[in-house]
């Protein structure tokens, strides 16, 4: 029979790396898309870069995680070709790991297949590394599909994840744009993830469990090329584990380049728009 302190090393594994790739997911990195858990087709265009510096939290069950510094690179190489870098700590504030560190590098592409004035499609696949810990990797690819209705947009992002320990991720949602000023656009969203991990600290002991939850935020540029990327919200129920309390997003994002994208947005998303 396996010790009981290898059980609880174990366990603490699971509890972390559970938190560190469904937390980062669930409330960034943003990724140069919309400021919450969801990701847009839009590639930034060649030459052009936008870096984020953001940090995120959520609460379930009276266990909260927090997740920064989120240093989030994107270098535009083609028209419709982006290279992504992130890098993450994660702190848990509260709960059976409390005072618990690690963190997670992340680097992928996102590849727009489709793009004009009215659809845009992209595919983003990735490789997440654990830094410390039990180093263990997980690999994502995800597909997001945008309408452009002018002042508004919809859009859809989902994703599978596979990681190492025999465990996988499924995520998904729908999220709405609306450009209220120049400089202003608010969005909502509405996601699900379904995996054994939990999505603050790996609730559920490895039963599988899945989340509906919502964000309202907002990417508001508050100086030329600079954008404040805020988000929050709930629950709205979960499967096999308790509802998620809170969850929330703030980060800065600078811009640089002239270039343009090949593609028409529309009026909604300018060229360097998250």
């Amino acid at each position: 029979m396996m010790p009981v302190e290898n059980i609880e090393i174990k366990s603490k594994g699971s509890v972390l790396w559970g938190a560190l790739v469904a937390l980062g997911w669930l409330c960034g990195p943003a990724l140069a898309g919309p400021p919450g858990a969801l990701d847009d087709p839009h590639a930034i265009g060649k030459g052009n870069v936008e870096f984020i510096l953001a940090a995120s939290g959520a609460e379930q069950a009276g266990d909260v995680g927090i997740q920064g510094p989120i240093l989030d690179f994107t270098l535009g190489v083609t028209d419709d070709v982006d290279f992504l870098v992130v890098g993450q700590g994660f702190h848990v504030v509260r709960g059976d790991a409390g005072g618990a560190e690690s963190g997670v590098f992340m680097t992928g592409f996102k590849w727009q297949l489709i793009s004009g004035p009215d659809w845009t499609v992209a595919w983003t696949p990735g490789v997440y590394l654990e830094i410390n810990g039990e180093k263990r990797v997980a690999v994502t690819t995800a597909f997001q599909v945008e309408r452009n209705l002018g002042r508004f947009a919809a859009g859809l992002d989902t994703s599978y994840t596979w990681i190492d320990d025999d465990s996988d991720v499924w995520r998904g949602g729908l999220y709405g744009l609306y450009s209220a000023t120049e400089e202003l656009t608010l969005l909502g969203e509405v996601f699900f993830e379904n995996s054994a991990l939990g999505v603050t600290l790996g609730l559920g002991g490895g039963t599988r469990a899945t989340d509906v939850s919502f964000n309202l935020g907002f990417d508001w540029e508050m100086l030329p090329d600079t954008h404040l990327l805020v988000s929050g919200g709930t629950g709205i129920a979960s499967y096999n584990q308790t509802r998620i309390g809170w969850q929330t997003y703030v980060g800065i994002q600078w811009c640089w380049g002239s270039a343009e994208p090949s593609d028409d947005r529309g009026p909604l998303m300018g060229p360097l728009a998250p």
